[in-house]
């Protein structure tokens, strides 16, 4: 009786070692469990949002740097108008001032306009009738800049002229440079549309600053050369004599702006993506390569 009932209480009223070690790791399977749903289950919500985000974004980079190179191309279309054209600097004589074109005619001057590659002025040409009478007619005359002259003409030349000459040299060289960075730009810009690698689109944004510092350039440039030629206006006594910008220093203005935007915009949208949240073969070229032996 004593063993069948010390048997029975051990059967029932109490727990072998193994059996409570199996309950309390079910315990601790099912607390982990639960805990674990419960951290999933609000780690969902940002994963979804970051989706959301990513979606959004994967939306709009293309779009955003389509457009973006849309109005580059713009830019260098008002680049070329730009150095093609001749109002860059403006200049009014008024009152028939006595300013001389060049040494062999005596017609007074009342406006001219200078651009990168040429000076233009408008003299007052004054005609004698058959009948004795006066008529005053304007006339246009322009003269291209001299770039490569020769060495009689470097050692007759003023002061004035030789400034003039390294200043027209270095806006001009500028010019081509700035040019040359477009296309490059440009050629960039259409692979990164085609392939979106974010070091493709860092290179893009460093060719488009480029491009802007080489017009920043050929804008101080020319500057500098503007107010040299005011003071060889000035030297002659004229008074009242008004300078203005033309259009087409303007527009190459805006062209500096429009390049600046467009690097900062191909510069934001050069982040890398993590492949975790990258949605096609596109994003996952971002992810950087490892290379084993």
């Amino acid at each position: 009786m004593t063993s069948h009932n010390s048997s029975t209480r051990s059967a029932h009223g109490t727990d072998s070692p193994h059996s409570t070690s199996s309950q309390r790791k079910s315990s601790r399977r099912k607390a982990s469990g639960t805990g674990g749903s419960s951290r999933r289950g609000r780690a969902m919500p940002q994963r979804q949002n970051r989706s959301r985000s990513t979606r959004a974004m994967k939306w709009l980079e293309p779009r955003l740097l389509l457009i973006t190179t849309g109005v580059t191309l713009f830019g260098v279309l008002l680049e070329v108008v730009a150095i093609s054209t001749d109002s860059w600097l403006v200049m009014e004589f008024r009152g028939h001032a006595s300013l001389k074109a060049d040494n062999t005619t005596t017609n007074p001057v009342t406006e001219g306009y200078m651009g990168l590659w040429r000076i233009c002025k408008v003299e007052l040409v004054t005609r004698t009738r058959s009948d004795g009478s006066t008529e005053e007619t304007s006339s246009e005359n322009c003269e291209p800049h001299k770039l490569f002259p020769t060495k009689d003409e470097v050692q007759k030349s003023t002061e004035y002229e030789r400034h003039h000459l390294d200043y027209t040299r270095t806006a001009i060289a500028f010019t081509i440079i700035a040019l040359v960075i477009m296309v490059i730009g440009h050629a960039f810009a259409f692979y990164a549309l085609r392939r979106p690698r974010y070091i493709i689109k860092r290179l893009v944004a460093l060719l488009h600053f480029m491009t802007a510092g080489c017009v920043l350039v050929l804008n101080e440039v020319f500057v500098k050369t503007a107010n040299h030629e005011k003071e060889k206006i000035y030297d002659q006594d004229l008074v009242d004599s008004h300078f203005n910008y033309g259009y087409s220093f303007v527009l190459s203005w805006l062209v500096f702006v429009i390049f600046v935007l467009a690097g900062l915009i191909f510069l934001f949208t050069s982040h890398k993506k993590k492949a975790e949240y990258a949605d096609g073969t596109e994003a996952l070229e971002d992810e950087p390569m490892e290379i084993r032996r």
